[in-house]
């Protein structure tokens, strides 16, 4: 899973990884694999159904992120919904959880059960830890790796050769030009102790103070696991998208942000795919939420001050 624990890692017991994938749950598959496929050319990991949690899903991979559209669906036998039917059926479709590598999630649950935290492995075979999703800002998963099931084998940016392929595949051979996933967007009662749960509890690396990529909200950033950075927004105005947002669903991921290398490109490829390019700023390109399941799908050319990565 990378390099070294530090000694934060060494006292709770537990190292978490990268992001193991995000999870929007979606109305039809098919027309998420569609969209996925015509905006990224990503890389399968898997595509399924399984019977456990009555769903369909897919895994692709774009670049360092790894994404996990999902159809759930309704038991027809008297058996109860899953949560995530239950989910969608409530709120529509969204993002549902962010899930991460961890090397033990034992000690992660017991370390979480101790910050207050209630956790369930939710009947998921092999080891995996669901943290209750009122007690944490952003509904959070974490699953074994090298466990009973090792995803590392079908992930392909575990392989050697993957770096080398990223870095050469999205920003050149891809018109999107896309390097990387620069931050998932998380909506918050409030930043600070949003960020304090990340930072105190998970281990989470606090960025540079900057402000936030939403219009007319409070932010801060961290970096959480090896690699992935979340924005933590507090919405000044209840009326805008992410203050609905969080009175109607709660703190939950309501953009997904890109970083690439030409902006200008990027919107000409958008637009050609005729996809629904519909907020423009000087540093912003972004999809319309409306079309791409409650969820804005953003390109950038800026950097986060103080990203590490």
């Amino acid at each position: 899973m990378g390099s070294t624990p530090h000694d934060g890692e060494a006292a709770r017991g537990f190292r978490i990884g990268k992001l193991f994938h995000l999870t929007p749950l979606v109305d039809s598959l098919a027309d998420a694999e569609f969209f996925f496929n015509t905006v990224f050319a990503p890389v399968c990991m898997m595509r399924n159904y399984s019977s456990h949690w009555h769903r369909h899903a897919a895994i692709y991979v774009i670049a360092d992120l790894s994404i996990e559209p999902m159809q759930p669906l309704a038991f027809e036998d008297g058996r109860p919904d899953t949560s995530w039917y239950r989910y969608m059926d409530r709120y529509g479709p969204h993002i549902h959880n962010m899930a991460f590598y961890v090397d033990d999630p034992s000690a992660l649950a017991e370390h979480l059960e101790r910050a207050g935290v209630r956790t369930t492995d939710g009947g998921a075979p092999g080891g995996t830890v669901f943290a209750h999703p009122k007690d944490t800002p952003g509904m959070l998963e974490f699953s074994e790796s090298g466990g009973r099931f090792p995803w590392e084998r079908m992930d392909p940016r575990f392989a050697p050769t993957w770096k080398a392929f990223r870095d050469d595949y999205w920003p050149n051979r891809h018109p999107l030009g896309l390097e990387r996933l620069s931050h998932l967007t998380v909506v918050v009662h409030d930043v600070a102790d949003a960020a304090r749960f990340y930072t105190d509890v998970l281990g989470a690396r606090a960025l540079d103070g900057q402000e936030s990529t939403v219009p007319e909200a409070d932010a801060a950033f961290v970096l959480v696991g090896e690699d992935t950075v979340l924005e933590l927004v507090h919405p000044r105005d209840p009326e805008s998208v992410a203050g609905r947002e969080l009175a109607s669903v709660g703190q939950c991921v309501v953009a997904v942000t890109f970083r690439v290398r030409d902006l200008a490109r990027a919107e000409e490829f958008l637009r050609q795919r005729e996809l629904p390019v519909v907020g423009m700023s000087d540093h912003m390109v972004s999809l319309d939420r409306a079309r791409t399941w409650n969820t804005d799908y953003r390109f950038t050319d800026r950097s986060l001050a103080g990203d590490p990565r």
